[in-house]
């Protein structure tokens, strides 16, 4: 069998051994977070590997009721912590920690305002990797976000062994 054949049957293997898996679903709205009704905060996808999917999040109390326009903190930095603070507790619900994280992706209203938190040489922000470890990220700034108070947020994936 020549290379590319054998590229192809290797490949078309594994995509069967995908297809096939017995894969189950579990969707989670922790009690630490919110309930919301549109939404559900984190979803895993088990299998070999158990994929974790966590709902943006942003600077929101457990109590929140949608239309309310109530943000935790109304600064930059307040706001960045909250949202990280809420993210950690949707990876705990399924299991996972920062460092299990594999893909973030940042919507602000400011793109400049974020950068100055995150930047801060003299009032940093709280590390949440290891150097050198943080996740692929991607940040878009946006015209505004669900409720007017609202300046930022996260949306994270996650992939954890299972069990």
């Amino acid at each position: 069998m020549n290379t590319k054949k054998r590229v192809v049957a290797i490949l078309f293997a594994a995509f069967s051994a995908v297809v096939g898996a017995e894969l189950e679903l579990k969707r989670i709205d922790p009690a630490t977070l919110n309930k919301h009704p549109a939404y559900t905060q984190v979803t895993t996808v088990k299998g070999d590997m158990q994929l974790i999917f966590i709902a943006g999040q942003v600077d929101r109390a457990v109590d929140y009721r949608p239309g309310n326009n109530e943000c935790q903190h109304a600064d930059w930095r307040g706001q960045y912590i909250g949202t990280m603070d809420n993210i950690e507790k949707a990876l705990a619900s399924a299991g996972a920690t920062w460092t299990d994280v594999v893909s973030i992706r940042r919507y602000t209203t400011d793109i400049q305002s974020y950068l100055n938190v995150v930047m801060d040489r003299d009032n940093p922000p709280p590390a949440y990797w290891q150097p050198g470890a943080a996740p692929p990220s991607t940040l878009v700034e946006v015209v505004r976000l669900s409720e007017p108070c609202q300046l930022l947020e996260h949306e994270v994936m996650a992939i954890i062994a299972s069990d």
